[in-house]
């Protein structure tokens, strides 16, 4: 069991001694070839750390039909915000096969700040550098799609900013009292030979 436990990259940071008391929180769960282990919308509190066997993360698809979005191997962990900050899970997760693993809830978190609080500590701050390296992860992908869509549309944004700077026509307003299209004088040339004669 502790060999899993080390294997977990969220669990890197912790020591051997720090994993095998995690280990005496946590529970043992078993689950079939195709068993609903969370459902996406409902209220979590728990963590799941494979041991063996695998998870299938699964969102809605069209004709209410489930897709496969990523997969949960062994040593890999799903669920671990919802086990510090209780919330609706955002995905559903399915037993991808018959699937062993390690369960650690929040009431089992509770105790562990009481009885271990050092590993208890530990955990928590590995969970939350796990999160915010994912957050990281996830802001570096939406700036590269945003990269690769805008290098995509600048020929077409070029092309339509030559066409609009091609339509524009500026036009020198007619003074006041002068006909469009006249010809002679302006209107400008009159009025300022009147204001001459006027001096």
């Amino acid at each position: 069991m502790n060999s899993v436990i080390r294997t977990v990259k969220v669990f890197e940071s912790l020591s051997d001694e720090d994993c095998a008391e995690l280990l005496r929180f946590m529970r043992i769960r078993q689950y079939e070839a195709g068993a609903l282990v969370f459902e996406r919308g409902k209220p979590g509190d728990t963590m799941l750390v494979v041991a063996d066997g695998a998870l299938s993360v699964v969102m809605p698809g069209p004709r209410r039909r489930n897709i496969e979005v990523a997969r949960v191997g062994v040593g890999e962990v799903v669920g671990e915000t919802s086990c510090i900050e209780p919330a609706p899970r955002s995905a559903t997760i399915l037993a991808a096969v018959r699937t062993t693993a390690y369960e650690l809830g929040r009431q089992e978190l509770t105790r562990m700040r009481h009885r271990a609080p050092r590993v208890a500590t530990a955990l928590v701050g590995a969970v939350v550098r796990s999160v915010i390296l994912r957050l990281r992860r996830v802001d570096e992908r939406i700036e590269r799609e945003l990269a690769g869509h805008l290098a995509a549309r600048l020929p077409e944004l070029r092309q339509t900013a030559g066409k609009s700077a091609r339509n524009l026509s500026f036009r020198t307003p007619s003074p006041p009292g002068a006909a469009t299209g006249s010809t002679g004088p302006s209107a400008w040339t009159a009025l300022l030979g009147r204001l001459r004669g006027s001096a």
